[in-house]
């Protein structure tokens, strides 16, 4: 339980509520349409990526399709 105790601070409830609070508002702008939501929020991201204010760090690929990938490179078709 040592790991959650910081949630029993009532400061870290109160932003707690109001991250929930703000993500209602956003669902309900949207339409509680996930596809919209999903949208809202890239572009969101493309605006924030813009500014320069914030670091972004791009997934890498799943490994299998890593994988693959380097198992073709150099070799030549048939």
């Amino acid at each position: 339980m040592e790991k959650y105790s910081h949630l029993l601070n009532p400061e870290m409830n109160e932003v707690v509520k109001e991250v929930r609070e703000m993500r209602m508002k956003i669902s309900e702008e949207c339409g509680h349409d996930l596809n919209r939501l999903l949208a809202y929020y890239q572009e969101v991201e493309k605006e924030m990526r813009k500014s320069g204010k914030y670091k972004f760090v791009d997934p890498e690929p799943p490994a299998e399709e890593f994988a693959s990938k380097k198992s073709t490179q150099g070799e030549a078709a048939d």
